[in-house]
């Protein structure tokens, strides 16, 4: 089990993840003292290709609307 402290979680959080990624179980400390165990949790499905995910990253091309459209796009 590798040992991680606070500070490590905070400033080197790359190389957290990366031993999570290669599955090893993380033992968590504060001051010295075992806080926390992580534990890698079974890789869920790449959910990168949901478009619910991908709402908003592609913004809409608007032109700018005169005060006559906007006024017609809320009151009607």
């Amino acid at each position: 089990m590798v040992t991680v402290s606070i500070q490590d979680v905070r400033f080197d959080f790359a190389r957290v993840k990366s031993s999570l990624d290669r599955g090893e179980e993380l033992l968590l400390t504060y001051r010295n003292k075992p806080l926390a165990k992580i534990i890698p949790i079974d890789r869920a499905p790449d959910r990168s290709t949901d478009p619910a995910l991908e709402f908003g990253s592609q913004p809409e091309s608007l032109d700018p609307m005169s005060n006559e459209e906007i006024d017609r796009a809320i009151y009607g």
